[in-house]
């Protein structure tokens, strides 16, 4: 079956209009043209009945002074007086075998009509001919004039022609306007046919970013705005679903984490427990046999490693804490360096146990909306961390830059630094460069974690390095909001 097109069917509809109302008005003028016509052939008619009149005399028309009056191109004239009684006083047509000549229409017009005039169009019945003939009648005083043109009358046809220019302006206009109309439904089935190519486009789901400007109608508007619609509709959609992702992914990670973590976890429990339970038990068992220097040896381990499972044990909270409810964790206005100088305080007596000292420039004024007990896990992870690990002599912290929005603080030491390759999970959970010694000296082996996770929670980061004169650096962005 063909397959027609809605800018095709539009066209023909509205061709088939313009084609009714083109013959209806080719018909309607036609019609008034000829009416036209036969009005002024009835006014012209009418003076010659007037003429006729004038010329009428006790019976008798003086037919060649009245022929000289005749100003219509017509061969042959029929005409006739009547009286008021409708007796033929003259008459050249051969017309008085009529019963009643008053009941002819034209006659009876005149008669009746407060202008005494009559017009009709009919053959002349009275005479056996099939030919048609126009009859204007005419009623003055007692007389009445009745004079009648043959229709087939080469002049009288010639008179009677319609005036086709009229015709011809009407073909160019319409072909005017069916050019027109065609251009415009070309233009809405443009429209119209992208919109269908678009609803089916969507209605397969396929993605759309066609923002080309429809024609500039309101159908093209309307269809635009509906195409940028789905296009926004789409990358909403998109985004969406890619913010999910991401969510997803991130819920994945973090399961993958925790179980990390606790493996992690069992993991770096089961040696101070062990040692712990391995200690107390030898002290149970062997009590009495046992030399006291010998059972405070086994304290002391057992302390340590007590020690050592209360800081991991504070460290995997924080993190925790850091994981699930970030927006949970209180904030306030304080000062970094009171945090600095507090965390410092109280580190000083292991750092000149180990023989270290602080070189500490930070400005006094150096306020910031954060949380203090996290703010002091990272000093205190970083500067701990040299001293246990770094074996220089000195540990610096200053402010490297600050602007509007945040701090730029370098925390370094001037030991001996660590290979590059571990630069990379130095901040991983449960990362040990060495993973013996870190235990010995009693590492978690989560502080560095919870060093970066508190600078994200500050609105901020950190990254090391190795200082090119020794030692190792760490820079710490944190936000002033």
């Amino acid at each position: 079956m063909l397959k027609i097109s809605y800018s095709t069917k539009l066209l023909l509809v509205v061709v088939a209009i313009l084609t009714l109302c083109e013959v209806a008005f080719v018909a309607f003028q036609f019609s008034r043209e000829r009416s036209y016509r036969q009005d002024l052939l009835n006014a012209q008619l009418t003076v010659l009945n007037y003429q006729l009149l004038d010329h009428y005399e006790g019976g008798v028309v003086n037919v060649e002074l009245w022929e000289r009056t005749i100003d219509l191109p017509i061969q042959d004239l029929q005409f006739a007086v009547f009286d008021s009684e409708g007796n033929i006083l003259y008459d050249n047509t051969g017309i008085s075998n009529l019963e009643n000549p008053l009941d002819l229409p034209e006659l009876k017009m005149a008669n009746e009509s407060e202008m005494h005039r009559g017009f009709s169009v009919h053959n002349n019945d009275e005479i056996d001919d099939d030919d048609f003939y126009y009859y204007a009648a005419l009623k003055e005083g007692d007389l009445i004039a009745r004079t009648g043109a043959l229709g087939h009358d080469v002049g009288l046809a010639e008179f009677m022609s319609i005036d086709r220019t009229f015709l011809w302006y009407a073909i160019l206009i319409y072909i005017f306007v069916i050019a027109i109309t065609w251009y415009a439904t070309s233009r809405i089935g443009s429209t119209v046919k992208r919109l269908s190519e678009f609803a089916q486009a969507a209605e397969k789901g396929a993605e759309i970013y066609d923002t080309k400007a429809f024609p500039r109608n309101e159908l093209g508007a309307i269809a635009h705005n509906i195409v940028l619609i789905y296009v926004r509709w789409q990358h909403t959609v998109a985004e969406r679903e890619r913010l999910a992702s991401i969510a997803i992914k991130e819920e994945q990670e973090k399961a993958k984490l925790k179980r990390e973590l606790t493996n992690n976890i069992n993991h770096e429990l089961k040696t101070p427990i062990s040692a712990i339970s391995l200690g107390l038990q030898t002290l149970i068992t062997h009590k009495d046999k046992l030399p006291e220097q010998k059972k405070n040896e086994i304290l002391v381990r057992c302390k340590a490693n007590t020690d050592r499972l209360l800081t991991m044990i504070m460290d995997i909270l924080t993190l925790n804490r850091l994981d699930d409810g970030a927006e949970n964790i209180q904030r306030e206005i304080l000062s970094l360096r009171d945090i600095v100088d507090e965390v410092t305080e109280t580190l000083l007596p292991k750092a000149e146990d180990a023989g270290f000292a602080f070189d500490i420039n930070l400005p006094e004024s150096m306020m910031m909306l954060g949380n203090a007990p996290l703010l002091e896990a990272i000093f205190n992870n970083l500067i701990n961390n040299s001293i246990l690990y770094s074996g220089g002599a000195t540990i610096s912290i200053f402010l490297q830059e600050e602007d509007e929005k945040s701090y730029r603080i370098i925390i370094g030491d001037d030991g001996t630094g660590i290979p590059e390759e571990h630069f990379e999970h130095l901040f991983d959970r449960f990362y040990r460069i060495e993973s013996g010694r870190s235990r010995k000296k009693g590492g978690s082996g989560i502080g560095l974690a919870i060093v970066k996770q508190a600078a994200h929670f500050h609105g901020g980061d950190i990254t090391v390095r190795n200082r090119p004169s020794g030692g190792l650096e760490f820079t710490l962005t944190l936000s002033k909001s």
